[in-house]
């Protein structure tokens, strides 16, 4: 069975506070760079699920292009994923 992912709504908003930034002060390309990267991220926690842990429960994956690690926790009985 397959992983759900659950962005709460505080790391949402840091996202659109990131994508914000690059817009009004580099690029609207750069802004978009960020999200793909992003979603890049998220989509190799879903396939792999264990990376490194970081701190009690929290785990992290570092995005490719931009300095930004997203943390989450896995949920083994429930199979989800929190960003």
């Amino acid at each position: 069975m397959a992983y759900s992912v659950l962005i709460t709504p505080e790391a949402g908003k840091q996202v659109e506070q990131a994508v914000e930034y690059y817009s009004e002060h580099v690029s609207k390309k750069v802004a978009l760079d960020f999200l793909k990267d992003y979603r890049r991220a998220i989509s190799e926690i879903v396939k792999v699920r264990y990376f490194q842990v970081f701190y009690l429960n929290f785990r992290a994956r570092l995005m490719k292009k931009f300095p930004y690690l997203v943390f989450y926790t896995l949920d083994e009985e429930r199979k989800l994923i929190d960003v």
